[in-house]
């Protein structure tokens, strides 16, 4: 019986190994994108003609089929039967007057995608009927309106219908103080019925006129309407875009864009109100005194959600509340607060806050990539040094750039990418200004950060030397020195140096044997920080020998998995992981390492990139074993983006593999399932929950 196992398993994986070696990867395949513009137009009292067009991207499968979903206003959706790969429908049979709303998705060999967006609607009329290839009527009741001394606003109601082909954009038409008229745009290529003038001068008299347009031409023109920009004094529109970052474990960055409309007079400054959880809105600035677009809120509770909004501030007073935007204080992993200003046509000024979490090493600069398209960045910068702002020159005027930051530690590690910034520089950028505010209330500044990674040496008999890194400090008055504290163990705080200068580094000579504390404050114009993290020392005297220090590796970061473009997030205490590479042949990550003592190696798993299924769909359970195939035991939590392993391995461990019953790329299905059905053959066992 042994044996007729054996050459079961040798069977099998022989068969495996022949599957596999004569797979040509492809693309992975997925649902595909939506359709897009789809439309509803009654042709009758009792049909509706449907058309649309295919999605953008169809998920690396060929189109199959549609899937066209329709209901009456205030019901559930009914389904029309399963179309084919065709683009148009018209479905008969509907009751006159009523109004249906309708919905279509596309269907590849792979799955299903979510539904268009927006809905379309149509109302079968008694005097529907097959369109005419005809112009649209022209628009009416056209409208001109100072919002400002550079703007006037247009509005318009759309044209009566005529049996054309609906609407699709709008050509609009203006002329300077009774002068020939001229293209403002050629077409709008959308069916908004509103537009903004900008640039203007009070100087001036603008006329107007509006065209319609269809697939079959231009309509005539509306009628005219003329007006002069004017200042209109009103309080300030609402600031907008709104962006609240975090920033550390207790402290959120805000900033916002200045108001389209400041009421006709300087902004003099913004107030600031926030809450946490369900609770009203409190006043966090009454007003910030500047036109200043950004704000750091620190001395925070970290894990607690805070929700912001912000209102600008003019001479006649207060305008509304900005969008409300939210933050959660905890540990940043990568760069946060990313924001892209233009501030010149051909200029992009980048800013960012540090992460807090950099596993024990230094930051050494950032780099900076931009983004091609959805899934494709090219660097761009690489490496800024260790400035948190970069300025990038040489754009082009009216294209919008989209950038991401990522943080370089010493080792060679680095951070996975900060979220994305976007900027469009046009030819009327200009650096945001700051004019002195006019009698603005006193603000009392706000203390500087703590210095971090504070560490002490002993460097002989008599003398101990003192480092630290300066705090991100960000918004803060800049820092002008650090106070340096002692103790004895059972003393209390002493000043050891009332300010050590800006430096981040102090010897002190002259101790005698014993054991000593330290911490360290950063000083500035506004005071005095809280202290940084005690850290001791013991000077033995000359006839006492210490005790060895328990040594413990440790080491944190992203490393990029061989094999593949994904990279993997980790933390090793007990050890160090020396690189990652995909196993495609096994469905199985290999992590090479080495380690001095018993510890824990955390690793956040891209589902995309590795994961483990049963055959109905629901997760399986990963197997985690050493090289030499001890299974470990380890603790895992979930997300529907990423599965995280806390995995326990002992001391003298060279090498972690994660089997899973998938990885990227995929394999054809029949290999799938000799796996799965080979893996339980070499592994009994599961995690420990």
């Amino acid at each position: 019986m042994e044996f007729g196992k054996l050459v079961l398993l040798i069977v099998i994986t022989s068969t495996l190994l022949f599957l596999m070696s004569s797979y040509t990867y492809a693309a992975v395949q997925t649902a595909p994108d939506p359709p897009t513009g789809l439309s509803a137009i009654p042709i009758s009292p009792t049909t509706v003609s449907l058309s649309w067009h295919p999605p953008t991207y169809n998920g690396s499968s060929a189109i199959t089929g549609y899937l066209l979903e329709w209901k009456i206003a205030g019901l559930n959706y009914n389904s029309i039967p399963p179309l084919g790969n065709v683009t148009k429908y018209n479905q008969t049979g509907l009751s006159t007057g009523k109004t249906y709303i309708y919905r279509v998705s596309a269907v590849n060999a792979i799955g299903t995608s979510i539904p268009s967006s927006p809905e379309a609607e149509a109302t079968p009329k008694s005097t529907s009927g097959p369109l005419k290839n005809i112009p649209p009527n022209p628009p009416s009741s056209l409208v001109a309106t100072p919002y400002s001394a550079t703007q006037i606003n247009l509005s318009w109601n759309p044209p009566i219908d005529n049996g054309g082909y609906p609407v699709t954009g709008y050509r609009i038409q203006y002329s300077i103080d009774s002068g020939s008229f001229a293209n403002l745009t050629a077409n709008t290529g959308n069916t908004n019925t509103g537009y903004s003038h900008t640039g203007l001068s009070t100087s001036h008299t603008y006329t107007y006129r509006v065209f319609a347009i269809n697939q079959a031409g231009i309509s005539t023109p509306s009628n005219t309407a003329s007006t002069v920009p004017a200042v209109i004094s009103s309080v300030p529109s609402s600031p907008t875009g709104l962006v609240a970052s975090t920033a550390s474990t207790t402290s959120i960055r805000l900033s916002w864009n200045p108001p389209q409309n400041s009421g006709g007079s300087a902004i003099l400054g913004y107030k600031i109100e926030y809450r946490n959880g369900s609770s009203t809105y409190t006043v966090l600035v009454a007003n910030t005194g500047s036109s200043a677009t950004s704000y750091m809120h620190t001395g925070l509770k970290t894990g607690t959600t805070y929700t912001y909004h912000v209102s600008a501030i003019n001479s006649l007073g207060t305008g509304t509340p900005s969008n409300d935007a939210s933050a959660t204080p905890t540990k940043t992993y990568t760069p946060t607060g990313v924001t892209a200003i233009a501030v010149s046509p051909t200029r992009i000024d980048l800013s960012w806050i540090p992460p807090t979490e950099t596993y024990g090493s230094l930051i050494m600069g950032y780099k900076i990539e931009q983004k091609l398209s959805s899934n494709a960045y090219d660097t761009i910068v690489d490496n800024t040094g260790q400035a948190t702002s970069y300025s990038i020159t040489g754009l082009k005027t009216g294209k919008t750039y989209t950038f991401s930051v990522t943080a370089l530690y010493s080792g060679g590690g680095e951070s996975n990418p900060s979220s994305d910034a976007s900027a469009t520089p046009t030819s009327t950028s200009t650096p945001p200004s700051s004019p002195p505010p006019v009698s603005p209330p006193s603000q009392t500044p706000s203390l500087p950060d703590p210095p971090t990674g504070l560490n002490a040496t002993i460097i002989s008999q008599t003398s101990v030397k003192l480092s630290w890194r300066a705090p991100a400090n960000v918004g803060k008055p800049a820092i002008t020195g650090y106070e340096i504290e002692y103790k004895t163990a059972l003393g209390s705080w002493l000043v050891l140096v009332a300010n050590a200068g800006s430096g981040t580094s102090y010897l002190q000579t002259g101790w005698a044997p014993g054991t000593y504390y330290y911490r360290v404050s950063s000083l500035s114009s506004a005071g005095t920080s809280s202290p940084s993290t005690t850290v001791s020392v013991t000077i033995l005297a000359n006839n006492q020998s210490p005790p060895p220090p328990p040594v413990i590796q440790s080491s944190g970061g992203s490393l990029p998995v061989t094999n593949t473009e994904y990279s993997v997030t980790y933390n090793a205490l007990g050890g160090k992981v020396l690189g990652i590479s995909a196993d495609q042949a096994t469905f199985s990550l290999n992590m090479q390492m080495t380690s001095t003592s018993d510890g824990v190696l955390s690793l956040d798993l891209p589902r995309d990139l590795i994961d483990a299924k049963k055959s109905d769909g629901t997760d399986d359970d990963y197997i985690v074993v050493t090289g030499k195939q001890v299974l470990l035991q380890f603790n895992e939590t979930k997300t529907s983006s990423d599965r995280n392993l806390a995995i326990s391995f002992p001391a003298g461990t060279s090498e972690i593999t994660i089997y899973g019953t998938r990885i990227i790329p995929e394999f054809p299905i029949s290999a799938l399932v000799l796996i799965i059905a080979l893996v339980p053959v070499i592994f009994f066992s599961r995690k420990n929950h």
